[in-house]
């Protein structure tokens, strides 16, 4: 999830897919069985973090799986935010006033499911909750054409652009300078 294009006080969104598995099948990859992403908070706000849209998207996920009657399913949460991930164990403390409302919701909706184990995944195995956070970021701005005039000053540059395309990779309209150097940072880092 992402709150770009600056964290935090940008635009937050969220997004969560659930899959089905079947665990006798070590190669599985699971079917999705139901996807989503939205606005994770008010753009522009303090609201509007990384943290806040990873909260969304597990407090979003939880609420599809209690409303569809998986309490007996084994759940298994995955998300690439350390911090969430962790605070949500137990490991580390949640102290953001923002963040408290979040947390307590989550730890509301846990108890509902028979078994629920939560992990941490790096971002590359995360790619497809990944994918409709930005998509929902490229909408939000397709819906808000006054939120571009906003940030044109944190898209990517017209070099980085150059570069992107260099590297083969197409990249999103409203890519901001943050998320490009971040993909031209992990392409240089495999190459």
């Amino acid at each position: 999830m992402v709150s770009q294009p600056y964290n935090p006080g940008g635009i937050a969104c969220y997004a969560f897919v659930i899959k089905k598995y079947n665990y006798n099948d070590k190669d599985c990859e699971g079917q999705t069985i139901h996807s989503n992403y939205g606005l994770a908070a008010e753009p522009f706000t303090d609201d509007a973090s990384n943290n806040v849209a990873e909260y969304t998207g597990i407090i979003k996920s939880l609420e599809w799986l209690s409303q569809t009657n998986n309490y007996d399913a084994k759940i298994l949460v995955r998300g690439d935010s350390k911090l969430v991930i962790y605070q949500i164990k137990g490991k580390y403390k949640v102290k953001a006033p923002r963040i408290v409302p979040l947390y307590q919701t989550i730890m509301s909706l846990i108890p509902k499911f028979k078994v629920l184990d939560i992990e941490w995944v790096p971002r590359d195995q995360n790619k497809e909750a990944d994918r409709l956070s930005n998509k929902a970021y490229q909408e939000v701005l397709e819906n808000n054409p006054a939120l571009i005039e906003k940030i044109s000053g944190h898209l990517a540059t017209e070099e980085q652009i150059e570069l992107l395309h260099h590297l083969g990779i197409r990249p999103e309209k409203y890519l901001s300078k943050m998320e490009a150097h971040r993909i031209i940072k992990k392409v240089n880092e495999v190459s």
